[in-house]
């Protein structure tokens, strides 16, 4: 389904991009898997490599940084030959109180969270733009609808990057390039592993639908059907992928 595409994806060496990477793989493309953190990046890209599927390269980047970034890019096309399909999935949380919420606290979660996803569609528009076809990814979340106490960052940051995916969506759709987001529900992962027992089980009650298989898994199908060709005609959207948790909103 994905052979002779090259992705991308931000954040990859674990949780939703780690699955996204597998199943991009097991699909026949080629994926670049990127992240800050070097040992598990290498420990992940050994993982993928060991299924003998698709093709799999590494690649560290701080998505906060510009540089790195547009090396990103530069080192996906030079090695692959092409860049098709860029997700930014990157991500992190520092929660605290509104009254306790320090400057450095809510700067880390924007620069990474929504300045990253910037800096990445920047530099994958570039070469999407040339060849006139292109798919981006941004991985958000059901914070940025409702706000989340505790989350004034990482709410704020997650509802400007829907805007952002509608802003580049209209400036990129002439060239053929779709820009949409998928706002993931809560995920009991190493994301979460901060959240009290007491906390999880509260937000876990307030979801109505019991799936069986791994959220992670859901979020990753929607990712694929945005960047398949079967989705060639949407773009500036946000899917919820949530199991219910959201209806209403």
């Amino acid at each position: 389904m994905f052979t002779n595409k090259t992705i991308v994806i931000t954040g990859s060496a674990r949780g939703i991009g780690k699955v996204c990477a597998k199943n991009f793989a097991l699909k026949g493309g080629t994926v670049v898997v990127s992240d800050l953190d070097s040992s598990f990046l290498e420990q992940t890209v050994k993982e993928l490599e060991f299924l003998k599927q698709g093709k799999i390269f590494g690649k560290v980047c701080d998505v906060r940084d510009k540089l790195q970034i547009k090396e990103l890019a530069e080192y996906s096309y030079k090695t692959t030959g092409t860049l098709d399909i860029w997700i930014n999935n990157a991500g992190i949380i520092k929660d605290d109180l509104l009254l306790r919420m320090s400057e450095e606290k809510w700067d880390e979660v924007f620069d990474v969270n929504l300045k990253g996803a910037f800096l990445g569609t920047q530099a994958a528009a570039k070469y999407m733009i040339k060849k006139e076809w292109g798919r981006i990814i941004n991985v958000g979340s059901v914070s940025g609808f409702y706000g989340n106490g505790g989350q004034s960052n990482y709410s704020s940051a997650k509802a400007g990057l829907m805007t952002l995916t509608k802003s580049c969506a209209r400036e990129l759709a002439s060239r053929n390039v779709t820009v949409n987001c998928v706002a993931s529900g809560f995920i009991d992962n190493q994301f979460a592993a901060g959240v009290p027992q007491e906390a999880k089980e509260k937000i876990l009650a307030t979801i109505p639908l019991k799936i069986g298989r791994n959220p992670e898994e859901a979020i990753s199908s929607a990712i694929h059907f945005f960047a398949s060709e079967e989705a060639d005609w949407i773009t500036g959207t946000t899917l919820r992928v949530d199991g219910g948790m959201m209806i209403g909103f």
